[in-house]
């Protein structure tokens, strides 16, 4: 019975494991490139449109969102959106938080993650500020 018992907690176990991982494994990582594009937090994105993204409303909405653990993106220039991920996404994305609403170059590696159908997802390691025309 117990040898029965345990096994149904090991189950539950990799159950709960899978469900907190949802964003599965890198399957597969593009060569390095960098990604020219405003940052963004996807649902604000969603909801007010590209043509918003650098509006003070629109960002305030993306830092509300982000301290509810929203999702970074950037909406590149000519490739669309990317959901940003790995190291700078860490802590609620703290170091690009800053970066809401503002042209960057971002430096990193398109990865394929298993189960992900919603967005392409980009495996950032650098980002820089570019600076504005004038």
């Amino acid at each position: 019975m117990w040898k029965l018992t345990l096994a149904g907690v090991a189950c539950g176990l990799v159950v709960c494991a899978a469900a907190l991982n949802a964003q599965g494994p890198v399957t597969d990582r593009l060569a390095p490139t960098t990604l020219r594009g405003t940052i963004v937090e996807v649902s604000c994105f969603k909801t007010k449109g590209a043509a918003t993204v650098a509006t003070s409303d629109q960002v305030a909405c993306a830092k509300a969102a982000m301290a509810k653990d929203g999702v970074i993106a950037i909406l590149s220039d000519g490739d669309g959106l990317f959901k940003i991920v790995g190291t700078l996404a860490a802590n609620n994305a703290a170091k690009l938080v800053p970066f809401l609403g503002k042209v960057v170059d971002l430096s990193g590696s398109e990865v394929i993650i298993s189960n992900n159908y919603d967005y392409r997802s980009f495996d950032a390691q650098r980002v820089t500020p570019v600076p504005l025309k004038k």
